[in-house]
This record gives C-alpha cells, sequence and structure tokens, in this order.
C-alpha cells in the first residue's frame, strides 16, 4: 500500500538505515515495512533500530522490553538508551525531544539516515499548533523531510500518508505495539489538538490533514524560491555573521524585515518576534547605533540558539548564545 519508488526517490537503500522506534504504531509500521524491504533484498545497507527510554511514564521499562523482543523476534539490532529528562529551562516535550536530537546526532555516521514515522496528521498538527501559537511563514512550512544531522541524515519518508493508512497497515499485517497513555491526555496542547481539534475538524473535512499538508508543501515551496531571490540579489551584502547596515537602511521596511529575517534564519539562530524585530529596527535601522548597542533574543523550547545584535564597522554583527 506504500509507494516503494517514492520511499527510494528520499532514501539510498545502500546506505545503513536506523529507525527511531518508539514502540507506537506508527514507528511499528515503519520498521517492519523497512524489515520487509530487507527480507526482499531491496534494501542492501543495514538496518537497525533505536528506542529511547524517556524514563517519564511508569510503562517505560516494558515498553523498551517490547521494542527488544520486537526487534529480537525479527533479527534486527536495536540500540535502547535511557535518558532523564528536565523540564526547568522549557516544556518536558520540548526537553524530551532536545535530549532525544543530542543522542541521535551523536550515534549517527557519515551517510547514516535515520528515518522517522511522521505522516500527514502529524502535519496538520504542527501546522495548527504554530498557528495558534504565532507563526510566520517558515512556520507554515511543516516538518521537513529532509534534513541533515551530525555526520547523518534524518528522513520522514511517509508524510504524504494518514493515520489511518498506517492503521490499515498495521491492522492487515497483525503488528503488536504499545500505547502511550500519555497521548491522550489533553493538558499537553498537541494531545488537545490531535485528539478534539483535528478529530473534530476530520470528521466534517474527511481528508483536511492531507489538505493541510498540501498546504504547507505549497509554502515550503514558496519559500524555496523567496530565499533563492533574496540570496540572489542581496547575498553580497552577508557575510557569515555579519550584515552590511548602510543598504538595509534604503531599503521598505518589508523588504528589510525579509532579509534580515532570511540572514538569521541562514546562521541557524532562533527567529526573533515581531517585538524583537521592531527593537531591531529601532536601534540599527531608525537610529545610528554605536558599539554598545545591543538587542538581544532568545527561544523558549531552546529548539534553537538564541543570539544578541550588535554593531561594529558599519556591519551589523550576530552574536550566537
Amino acid at each position: 500500500m506504500f509507494d516503494t519508488e517514492d520511499f527510494f526517490n528520499l532514501i539510498n537503500p545502500n546506505n545503513n538505515i536506523i529507525v527511531a522506534f518508539s514502540g507506537g504504531g506508527d514507528s511499528s509500521a515503519l520498521l517492519h515495512y523497512c524489515n520487509d524491504l530487507k527480507l526482499k533484498k531491496i534494501l542492501t545497507g543495514s538496518l537497525s533500530a533505536i528506542h529511547i527510554n524517556h524514563s517519564l511514564s511508569k510503562n517505560a521499562d516494558s515498553w523498551e522490553k517490547h521494542c527488544r523482543d520486537f526487534c529480537k523476534d525479527k533479527k534486527i539490532l536495536i540500540h535502547c538508551v535511557t535518558i532523564n529528562v528536565s523540564s526547568k529551562s522549557s516544556g518536558l516535550e520540548s526537553a524530551a525531544r532536545n535530549e532525544r536530537y543530542k543522542i541521535f546526532q551523536n550515534i549517527l555516521k557519515e551517510d547514516d539516515q535515520l528515518l522517522f514515522a511522521h505522516h500527514a496528521d502529524d502535519v496538520a498538527e504542527t501546522i495548527l499548533f504554530r498557528l495558534f501559537r504565532g507563526t510566520g511563514i517558515d512556520g507554515l512550512q511543516g516538518p521537513m523531510k529532509k534534513r541533515y544531522l551530525g555526520k547523518g541524515v534524518l528522513l520522514r519518508p511517509w508524510l504524504g500518508y494518514t493515520k489511518n493508512e498506517l492503521i490499515t497497515y498495521l491492522t492487515k499485517n497483525k503488528i503488536k505495539y504499545i500505547v502511550d497513555e500519555s497521548n491522550f491526555v489533553d493538558d499537553q496542547d498537541r494531545n488537545f489538538i490531535r485528539n478534539e481539534i483535528l478529530t473534530l475538524v476530520s470528521n466534517r473535512w474527511l481528508k483536511a490533514s492531507t489538505k493541510i499538508k498540501h498546504t504547507a508543501d505549497i509554502v515550503s515551496r514558496h519559500k524555496k524560491v523567496h530565499d533563492l531571490l533574496i540570496s540572489q540579489q542581496y547575498g553580497s551584502y552577508m557575510h557569515g555573521q555579519k550584515i552590511q547596515r548602510e543598504f538595509l537602511t534604503n531599503l521598505d521596511k518589508d523588504l528589510c524585515s525579509e532579509i534580515i529575517r532570511y540572514w538569521i534564519k541562514e546562521n541557524n539562530i532562533a527567529m526573533p518576534n515581531k517585538k524583537i524585530l521592531d527593537e531591531i529596527f529601532k536601534a540599527f535601522i531608525y537610529s545610528n547605533p554605536s558599539p554598545k548597542t545591543r538587542v538581544n533574543w532568545s527561544r523558549a523550547d531552546k529548539d534553537q540558539k538564541g543570539a544578541s545584535l550588535s554593531f561594529k564597522d558599519g556591519d551589523l554583527i550576530l552574536n550566537k548564545k
């Protein structure tokens, strides 16, 4: 039921594949599918799984055992890592995600492919979550299908499929999987969107998640062209963490704002919100800055590094935190 040709348009069958395996339905379907391709000798690289035990649920150890047994039955190598998540500096969900990604980044070797089982419903959930928090164009693109992580690459081959399609695959192949009870606790924002809002919307618009995903794809294509044009026309004014101030002062505010945002994104720094951008304009564009002029910002969930903006020798300078 899954398009193998589309799968291999993203994934190299000759390189190592590691499936991020929680033991839940989505990742169980993906690991089973990859193993089936391996048995058919369509995949020639090694296949393994990684399971992160977050130690947050009383069932965490039994879930890890399930994952070990699942892989043992199919003769798949599995690497289990136990972590202790602290939510002091950010939300619990964000803290757990940050810890996972640190581990993934450390284990990936050259050309390794880390596969996630995210699907169209996850994209819709992410888009709605970002909309409700307030987001710019970047946030409407949804999760990336491919991005580099450490020495390897993170891939999401099933973003075009719905949760129901994955459930059909699980049922057809009689695949056993665990159910995380925390997924049904609606005091978590994402759970509320998944369990309440998307369920309600999908009852009226049956392909709502797919349509939201299509919109995210359109935004992503437009953003790609937008960034290309800015790079071609204004890239010569940017030099890493420096950008020439004088040319910015002669631009329309909206265009100037887009160039600054593009420059910040290219440096992999958390995007400042509208309030911070207004401060940047006031301090560096509409006024004559000095070497002591600074504007600081950070991201509460720590997913990206914050920065401070300063001025020296005619350039605005990003100082990563």
